[in-house]
């Protein structure tokens, strides 16, 4: 997993925005920016299997990866859920 300490904030900012749900417009600056983090495996872009397996949104649109939600989720510094007796 890529340390948190080696990206950009702008990079970060991303990575927090798309907890909130998938990016679907965005300025070229903020595209090269998610196409770097596909790159690192911590967003994917929807594309065709996504849109095969029932996704009604935009291919274009990027999602958290499991790297990339579990290097989010260490950065908000989460405890583990814990069960109710």
């Amino acid at each position: 997993m890529t340390p948190l300490t080696g990206l950009s904030t702008a990079e970060r900012a991303l990575l927090k925005l798309a907890i909130k749900g998938p990016i679907v417009d965005c300025a070229p600056a903020e595209l090269g920016v998610c196409l770097k983090l596909c790159g690192l495996k911590l967003m994917q872009r929807a594309g065709t299997v996504a849109v095969a397996n029932g996704w009604r949104g935009s291919p274009q649109a990027f999602f958290l990866t499991r790297d990339g939600w579990a290097l989010v989720k260490a950065e908000r510094g989460y405890d583990p859920v814990r069960r109710a007796s």
